[in-house]
């Protein structure tokens, strides 16, 4: 097997980012094994990296980013449902909410874990010509993520605060997205929403559990849809909506449509932006729909599946 390390030079490699590559190298070395530390250059790189080794070579290989969400949607895009190839992930996002979805967490850090560790074939949501790993979020969610991103260049703000002063700086902006929703069984859903979460995992925006029902091997996608309501109103509900408890909520179900289905469609007037793992597409219709065991994931040594809360 072929072991690739790919490394965002973001920080313009870092003392963190250095000891890490040290310790690639020593684990890699005390195993004789065949590897390759690679640091990006622009975005789309580790896409294209991922894809020309699979030309390169036919033998086994492991991808193993370090970065966040987006980072693993990138290569997650660039080879599904490609056989011999299994992806990793040493999580330093702002919010890494995939990884929250498996048991200690802690040991996706760790590189002998990750190099002990044994793929598992994954779902993926098919968004148009889009993969998506974890969540895709349109509306309030959608908007706050462009809003954090916004935050998160000013120095005094961390990435973990990011996410939630971006709500608070949306709450008091106009929302609402009007869209018809089409599922397979016939129900067509034409309305404003103040936001919708169409999950794979069960988390975003760093530990909103926004899909509680998800699961990432289930061949279903959690579509859940909030109602236009009043700020007041919202506020009121967002802490059993971060905590994932809405579905147990009688009030919170008076304005929440969930539905487990494997399709469905969205239409909209006009084209609208579409958090996908956090990166930002934009589309007048998306279909939706769950790709069975598309994405081979590496589980550290240790860790394992959450099929429960």
């Amino acid at each position: 097997m072929i072991f690739h390390f790919i490394l965002n030079p973001k920080s313009g490699r870092s003392p963190k980012q250095r000891k890490l590559e040290q310790q690639i190298k020593e684990a890699c070395k005390k195993r004789q094994l065949n590897y390759h530390i690679y640091y990006t250059t622009c975005a789309g790189d580790a896409t294209e990296y991922v894809r020309s080794m699979i030309r390169i070579s036919q033998e086994r290989q492991r991808f193993i980013c370090i970065g966040g969400d987006g980072t693993i949607n990138e290569i997650a895009n660039s080879a599904p449902s490609t056989p011999g190839v299994e992806f990793g992930v040493i999580p330093s996002g702002s919010g890494n909410d995939f990884v929250r979805n498996f048991t200690n967490t802690k040991l996706f850090s760790s590189i002998e874990a990750q190099l002990d560790g044994e793929a598992i074939s994954l779902d993926l949501i098919k968004c148009n010509e889009y993969y998506c790993v974890n969540m895709v979020n349109i509306g309030f969610d959608c908007a706050v993520v462009k809003e954090a991103e916004r935050l998160k260049r000013h120095k005094f703000v961390t990435p973990g605060m990011s996410y939630i002063m971006g709500v608070v700086v949306v709450l008091f902006k106009k929302f609402g997205t009007k869209m018809k929703v089409i599922f397979d069984d016939g129900e067509v859903i034409e309305k404003e929403f103040t936001l919708t979460a169409i999950g794979n995992g069960k988390f975003c925006g760093g530990g909103f559990k926004s899909a509680p029902k998800a699961l990432l091997n289930d061949g279903l996608l959690d579509v859940c849809a909030i109602d236009k309501i009043s700020r007041l109103t919202f506020i009121s509900l967002v802490g059993s909506y971060k905590k994932g408890t809405y579905l147990e909520n009688q009030r919170a179900m008076k304005y929440i449509r969930h539905r487990r289905v494997p399709h469905f469609k969205m239409e909209f007037d006009t084209p609208i932006p579409i958090c996908i793992d956090g990166e930002i597409k934009g589309a007048k219709t998306v279909d939706f729909e769950v790709v069975k065991n598309a994405f081979n994931f590496v589980v550290p040594k240790g860790c394992a599946l959450k099929y429960t809360e």
